[in-house]
């Protein structure tokens, strides 16, 4: 007897016969509905908790500490870094996913939980039969079970976290470092471990270096502090405040993350800076890209980019931002040797070359809208790949950067896939998209010429079964979906193939190769088409199309990188879509009044000509002189530019052919959109006795000039010239309108604006003041021109520009980046320097770089004197725009240099200037 006792056997035997025989108390049912009921109406007492908890988590730590979080984050009382760090978190762990589904569930109002307010759950508990009920008390022993495991798991994670050691090291301190708890503070020497949520600060006049235990470093400046948590997702760096430079370690399958109290940052490996203030945020990269998140919204920074998260936080070159790093010769010696390998692979190393016909433009769909033809640059990148080894082999240091956390064997096998892959391909690939039937645009067709079919199948499919087998940091349910749908397909015979019908859609591409041409697609219908146009060499409607035509003759003035849209397609089924709209006549009617109507195709070509680079956009228009295309005069000269400087940064200019034609399109089309806006527009002016078209566009001629032209500090130095027919007219209507600002000023209980007057070299200076900001306009009237400044002085110094002739129009970096295509003058042009504004900061900041060492000083005079200038520009033609840019780094920066991400002289110049500020 006393070995059945012992029995295992006989254990459980006995205990389900006494679940099984056990009876049902109906007072059990009854209170254990009620507690249910009980624990279903009590959400808000519980938020009430959950609530207080929240306030209560200093740091986060574990999935119980996020799990606390939720009910805030539901609410939407969870702000700031903690709502990032809770989404980011639950996106990647499984168990807490499921506690924020099941917690968002409970708290939404369904049908079920009113059928339990009415007594529907403890009705149907007592209704259920002995069986029945059994069969209920294994259910919920089994989701008691399931449920302890779950529950536990989160705890588990934390217990796990909660002992393992985190290993954060002071590597160097300079001055006075702490660590801060919140009883205590004690100092810290080199080689000290900090716990983990131990806060470090640094005094006044001292810095740190920290190791973390992945090994990423992070060096802290004076008045800085942070505390690092660890989850199963990475590490967080929580910067409280002052200002770290981050150089991350590879992270594999997690990520570092830096949250301040209104952003996180999130990386895999790579070094950037983060300065977190009382306004906000700023990070700046220097190395590797940098993901950045702010209330949902997003950036993405690469080498030279700078982004701020409020718009009180002043620009700052981004150098000044790694200055003060004991590292900061080493960042700004790397990025300049990668300034000149970029700089040398993109004199070295040739472009594509162009084509001049191709027979994959009349395999087209008939339906075709967009069409991009994109060259093979496999040399390119090789070729480029072979010069950057030669300069590694040469420089130590170059070649430590290159080599960081495998990044020459990630780049030379990534160049090594595309050198055979680009070695099977013909001379380009162009893609075709058209339009379906509701007017969106469709799946792309792709259309290549191959140079070895059978090699570049093979090669294709060896590639496909490798990647099908190499899983790789992918999580073993994303890999058996992978290996049920794999990306690309082949189909010997789309014309006959059963187990395709004609509205199948493959969850990926069904590539088919006939001879040597490659016809690829998601879509089996559009295969199928593609073939019976192949296989009866027929050409199909697209042919007969104008679209057609102006992607041929590009062609045959040589191809390089084609973009091309049919925007009159476009827009006809954008128009048709929304007639089903309301107010759609008056859309439509305001539409056509602009020209927005009226376009017909865009081009978008990038190649080399002649040796140099040559860009260029063109948008046609269906009627000439109609709207937009009215507009842009064509090219013609421009005097306003003689009074602007050879040291201009920024200038943007432009002729017209009528200012008044101009406001009378805009007021036509806003008229259409609102049949009350002409009655309003007739009333103000005749109330206040002005005229918008008569007294201020009609006095004007038809150019205009804007610049940045003079020092940028403390306030920029603005510019304003334009064309004037009538002075006289122009001035009383100037003082027209300063006058009725003054009268409204008065009912609000301003004081407006006042007049100064000042008369030099026989002519007059006119001084508008607003007595209630301290800014004022200057300008006076110089044969034929407006000219305007914040200050007298500038205004004189532009007329002393233009009687000198020493002007924009003699500057050697304006006249270097003027096009060689024939025509004297332009429409309209934007030009931009960015060597005047380097050059002004160098020269501000000669106090600082006197400390600094030769080489450093080299650098930065190299920087203001080799910064490239920029030149867009248009021509009109009535029916047609062109548009282009000539820069000194390529068709649009895209070169050799810039394929590898390496940075060129615009780059350079960025790190040194004014940054790129988002």
């Amino acid at each position: 007897m006393k070995s059945n006792h012992l029995n295992p056997d006989a254990i459980l035997d006995k205990v389900v016969n006494d679940i099984r025989n056990e009876a049902i108390d109906s007072a059990v049912v009854n209170e254990a509905a009620e507690r249910v009921w009980a624990r279903l109406t009590n959400d808000k007492t519980e938020g009430k908790i959950m609530s207080a908890q929240t306030d209560q988590i200093e740091h986060i730590t574990g999935c119980a500490d996020f799990q606390t979080l939720m009910p805030a984050y539901l609410n939407g009382s969870l702000m700031g870094a903690r709502r990032l760090l809770l989404e980011d978190h639950t996106r990647d762990c499984l168990p807490c996913r499921k506690a924020l589904k099941a917690l968002r569930e409970a708290n939404a109002p369904a049908a079920e939980t009113e059928r339990l307010k009415a007594g529907g759950l403890r009705a149907k508990l007592e209704s259920l039969s002995s069986t029945q009920k059994t069969v209920m008390r294994w259910g919920i022993a089994a989701v008691l079970a399931v449920g302890l495991g779950l529950a536990a798991m989160p705890f588990a994670e934390r217990f796990y976290y909660s002992i393992k050691v985190l290993n954060t090291v002071v590597e160097a301190s300079n001055g006075s470092v702490y660590r801060v708890t919140d009883n205590a503070t004690a100092a810290l020497a080199t080689r000290d471990q900090v716990a983990k949520g131990e806060k470090i600060r640094t005094a006044k006049e001292a810095g740190a270096v920290v190791k973390l235990p992945d090994g990423s470093l992070i060096e802290m400046r004076e008045r800085s502090e942070f505390w690092v948590s660890e989850n199963s997702d990475g590490t967080t760096i929580h910067l409280e405040r002052g200002n770290i430079i981050v150089q991350a370690a590879k992270q594999r399958n997690k990520h570092l993350y830096v949250a301040t109290p209104d952003s996180l940052v999130s990386v895999t490996g790579t070094i950037f800076s983060v300065n977190a203030g009382t306004k906000g945020s700023r990070v700046s990269v220097i190395e590797g890209e940098v993901h950045v998140n702010k209330e949902g919204k997003d950036w993405v920074l690469r080498p030279g980019d700078q982004v701020a998260t409020s718009q009180s936080i002043e620009r700052v070159p981004v150098r000044d931002e790694f200055s003060w790093s004991r590292d900061s010769k080493r960042y700004l010696q790397m990025l300049e040797e990668l300034r000149k390998v970029s700089k040398e692979l993109d004199a070295r190393v040739p472009r594509p070359g162009v084509r001049y016909n191709t027979r994959l433009l009349d395999l087209m769909p008939e339906n075709t809208v967009f069409y991009i033809a994109i060259p093979n640059l496999s040399k390119t990148l090789v070729e480029s790949s072979q010069l950057i080894q030669e300069r590694l082999s040469q420089n130590p240091a170059l070649r430590d950067w290159f080599q960081k956390d495998g990044n020459a064997r990630e780049i030379n096998q990534v160049v090594e896939h595309i050198r055979q892959f680009g070695s099977y391909l013909g001379d380009e690939v162009v893609v075709g998209i058209g339009l379906d039937a509701r007017g969106e645009p469709g799946e792309p067709i792709v259309f290549a010429e191959l140079s070895d079919a059978a090699g570049f199948r093979a090669y294709a499919e060896g590639q496909l079964n490798k990647l099908s087998a190499e899983p790789g940091e992918e999580s073993k349910e994303n890999a058996k979906e992978r290996h049920r749908t794999p990306p690309i397909r082949f189909v010997d015979d789309p014309l006959n193939n059963a187990a395709q019908t004609t509205k199948e859609k493959h969850d990926g591409m069904q590539v088919w190769i006939n001879n040597n041409l490659l016809v690829a697609a998601p879509d089996s219908s559009a295969l199928q088409q593609a073939a019976t146009r192949v296989t009866a060499q027929k050409a199909s409607g697209f042919a007969g199309t104008s679209f057609y035509n102006t992607i041929a003759s590009v062609y045959r003035e040589g191809a390089g990188l084609v973009i091309a849209a049919d925007l009159e397609k476009i827009i006809a089924h954008q128009m048709g879509r929304e007639s089903r709209s309301p107010h759609a006549s008056k859309e439509k009617v305001a539409a056509q009044q602009l020209g927005l109507t009226n376009f017909k195709h865009f081009v978008a070509e990038l190649k080399e000509k002649d040796g140099k680079p040559y860009n260029r956009a063109v948008v046609t228009f269906n009627e000439a002189n109609r709207g937009i295309s009215s507009w842009l005069a064509a090219p013609a000269p421009m005097g306003a530019l003689e009074f602007i400087s050879p040291d201009a940064s920024v200038v943007a200019a432009f002729v017209v052919k009528k200012p008044s034609l101009l406001v009378d399109d805009i007021f036509a089309a806003l008229s259409s959109a609102d049949s009350q806006f002409g009655e309003q527009i007739k009333q103000f002016e005749a109330e206040h006795g002005l005229s918008v078209r008569n007294d201020l566009a009609e006095p004007l001629g038809g150019e205009f000039a804007f610049a940045v032209d003079g020092p940028m500090l403390p306030f920029p130095s603005w510019k304003v010239v334009f064309e004037v027919y009538d002075q006289a007219h122009l001035q009383q209507s100037l003082e027209k309108v300063a006058t009725e600002l003054n009268n409204w000023a008065a009912t609000q209980g301003k004081k407006g604006v006042a007049w100064e007057n000042a008369e030099a070299g026989g002519r007059t200076f006119y001084t508008l003041k607003s007595l209630d900001f301290g800014l004022e306009l200057n300008y006076t009237f110089v044969n034929g021109y407006f000219v305007a400044g914040p200050s007298r002085a500038m205004i004189e110094r532009a007329i002393r520009y233009r009687e000198s002739k020493v002007s924009l129009l003699s500057s050697p970096k304006f006249i270097a980046a003027l096009p060689e295509d024939g025509n004297a003058n332009f429409s309209a042009l934007f030009y931009n320097n960015l060597s005047s504004v380097v050059a002004p900061l160098a020269k501000q900041m000669r106090g600082f770089s006197d400390g600094l060492p030769e080489e450093q000083k080299r650098m930065m005079k190299a920087a203001s004197e080799t910064t490239p200038a920029m030149l867009a520009y248009a021509y009109s033609y009535g029916d047609r725009m062109v548009f282009s840019l000539n820069t000194e780094n390529g068709p649009l920066g895209l070169t050799p240099g810039s394929l590898f991400s390496l940075p060129g002289q615009f780059m350079f110049g960025n790190l040194f200037g004014k940054g790129k500020v988002h």
